[in-house]
């Protein structure tokens, strides 16, 4: 999408006015989104988890250098794993939300216009929150899948707690009510 945007923006300058301008444009708009938008969302757009019985399977996006070297150079992805014998507590933030929150934010973003999902993942995002034993917090996020599927992403959630122990959850009332 970064090219595409440059291309396009590049183009008109280029073709209309200059060359020269129409490649400083692209430069500049290429810049913008690739490292404007794409650096900034990717964590929560393009993440990627799972678990097991045993084990937590994630790609860690929180490091903004780690992220743009991910972006340039998509095969150093790599996956870290967690025992869940690790983790001390477990809570949610984000839920419950609703569908309403930034229905007058931007003109484009009321419910149903293109950017509403994302300013909603953005501006309300829904994590798994993992604290471990050791005292390191690791942010599990869910935004994408509950704004696209709430229903399919609660189911998902309360299976993945059933796996722990009533102590080690530590959940809102709120979040207790809309999971069970």
């Amino acid at each position: 999408m970064s090219l595409f945007w440059a291309l396009l923006c590049g183009s008109l300058f280029g073709f209309n006015i200059s060359k020269t301008l129409g490649i400083r444009i692209a430069i500049v708009v290429f810049g913008i989104v690739f490292i404007g938008h794409y650096l900034i969302v990717l964590p929560t757009i393009f993440n990627y988890w799972d678990s097991s019985d045993r084990f937590i399977r994630y790609n860690d996006k929180s490091n903004p250098f780690k992220r743009l070297l991910l972006m340039l150079i998509p095969k150093l992805n790599t996956y870290k794993v967690i025992d869940k014998k690790l983790i001390k507590s477990i809570q949610i933030t984000g839920l419950p939300m609703t569908n309403d929150l930034l229905s007058s934010a931007l003109f484009v973003a009321t419910e149903g216009g293109f950017l509403y999902n994302l300013m909603v993942m953005m501006h309300y995002p829904v994590e798994v929150k993992l604290l471990l034993n050791n005292g390191q917090i690791i942010n599990l996020n869910l935004s994408r899948d509950y704004v696209d599927h709430p229903a399919e992403t609660i189911g998902k959630l309360k299976i993945f707690l059933n796996d722990f122990p009533p102590e080690k959850l530590d959940l809102s009332p709120k979040t207790k009510q809309l999971i069970y």
